[in-house]
């Protein structure tokens, strides 16, 4: 588990250092996904500590879903943070929210860099400079199933430890998307 928390803050500091769209039409694509969530607030995360997963508390789980759509597969480096963001799908977006843990008041995300089936990273601003960011790492292809975690930051370099979320996902593709749609969500 801390490993994971470690992998995760540490992508957030790479947020935005990795990849770029391939501007071919005939480019290998990523399919159509669905993640649906149960994550938990950790209320006790300290950076300055080795924690085992025994020893992290939490409260509440939290209903979140997520929906990333079919995206050229990267083929090299994505701007660097303190350049333009690469333009995102506008159906890259929260589905789900019913707890509201994920504040996105422009209910989209500035920056995503999918590197499907390693990481997503995505970030939204909160206001002024405070971000909600969200890696999903590491995926199982196989098995369906992804670790996300969430907390704020400013400047992509420091996280609040107060507001940290990780938890479980099932991922679905393109039949769960369809179903989504009908339900009109």
């Amino acid at each position: 588990m801390r490993t994971v928390l470690l992998r995760c803050l540490h992508a957030i500091v790479a947020i935005g250092v990795g990849g770029s769209v391939a501007a071919s039409a005939a480019a290998a694509r990523l399919p159509d996904r669905l993640l649906t969530c149960s994550l938990r607030h950790i209320t006790n995360f300290d950076p300055s500590k080795e924690q085992t997963a025994a020893e992290l508390r939490f409260d509440a789980v939290h209903r979140f879903v997520l929906r990333l759509p079919p995206v050229a597969v990267r083929t090299g480096p994505p701007p660097e943070t303190f350049e333009t963001p690469e333009p995102v799908d506008a159906r890259t977006r929260i589905v789900a929210d019913p707890d509201r843990i994920a504040p996105q008041p422009g209910q989209r995300f500035e920056r995503v860099v999918d590197y499907w089936p390693d990481r997503v990273e995505l970030a939204s601003t909160i206001a002024g400079n405070l971000l909600n960011v969200i890696v999903v790492s590491p995926i199982d292809v196989a098995a369906g199933t992804a670790n996300l975690f969430m907390t704020r930051a400013t400047e992509l370099t420091h996280f609040d430890a107060g507001f940290i979320f990780q938890g479980s996902c099932r991922v679905s593709g393109p039949a769960a998307m369809s179903a989504a749609r009908t339900a009109g969500r």
